[in-house]
């Protein structure tokens, strides 16, 4: 009798956990309005820094999503640079689950952040899309060197074809998650008591 119960008990948590899974995996994950469209990056909603007009990215930033938009262009109102704020509504995972792993990050610093109450003072990063002419800003709420999925992100900046957002020497290979043993440090982070 005993031996039922435990074998009944077994077979309905397993029954549980199966569901349990399948229910996690059918279930649609947030839109983050970071579609492509039909180019290649840098691309956002179909449009690509030096070919879109300045006028035609603020109408599409408005009408496609929750994230406000600024550019630059050199006077002629051909767009050199667009830059999405998210305000940290998306996270790196949502990026990588995007964009796929970046090719490139940069240094793990320090920084000024308001969009954290409490901490003025955050820990950032840049990854790198599209041979580097997407930059993804990240910030997470703490002093600690490390890359992780859950770091906010504060703004991506997509560059019209040409030189890379960053210098050469100034970023490493992307190695996952991790924390100073893989990625350099920027400038030294205070010492935990």
């Amino acid at each position: 009798m005993f031996w039922r119960l435990v074998a009944s008990l077994f077979v309905v948590c397993t029954l549980l956990v199966i569901g349990a899974r399948g229910v996690g995996r059918s279930s649609t994950p947030p839109p983050t309005f970071l579609e492509t469209g039909a180019c290649d990056q840098p691309c956002w909603q179909g449009l690509k820094p030096g070919v879109d007009t300045v006028d035609h990215f603020l109408y599409m930033a408005q009408s496609s999503g929750p994230y406000a938009g600024r550019t630059t262009d050199a006077g002629d109102s051909i767009v050199t640079m667009f830059e999405l704020s998210v305000y940290g509504l998306l996270t790196l995972a949502d990026i990588v689950r995007d964009f796929g792993p970046p090719e490139r990050v940069s240094c793990l610093g320090l920084d000024h952040s308001t969009l954290f109450p409490g901490a003025q003072i955050v820990t950032s990063a840049e990854v790198y899309y599209g041979d580097g002419l997407v930059v993804v800003s990240l910030v997470r709420p703490d002093q600690t060197p490390r890359l992780s999925p859950d770091m906010r992100v504060r703004a991506i900046r997509y560059y019209a074809p040409g030189e890379r957002a960053y210098e050469i020497g100034t970023t490493t290979g992307w190695h996952g998650m991790g924390s100073s043993a893989v990625y350099d440090v920027c400038q030294p982070f205070p010492v935990s008591p």
